[in-house]
């Protein structure tokens, strides 16, 4: 069987940073233990409708 690694960028709604990395670091430990994957968040943005995206890394050298 051969191995993939697959990159992949989802929107997600919270109330906070603090929230938002909350909940990233939850669907990324459910996806470590539905498909024993080694998932790893690597970039959290802001994402405010109407604009592209943020250039900053809500994540920048933290493990979550």
């Amino acid at each position: 069987m051969e191995r993939y690694v697959i990159t992949t960028e989802s929107y997600i709604y919270a109330d906070s940073d603090k929230k938002a990395k909350s909940l990233a670091k939850y669907i990324q430990g459910k996806q470590r233990k539905q498909y024993d994957n080694q998932c790893y968040v690597t970039k959290l943005q802001s994402a405010p409708f109407g604009r592209i995206g943020s250039d900053t890394n809500l994540i920048e050298g933290e493990i979550l």
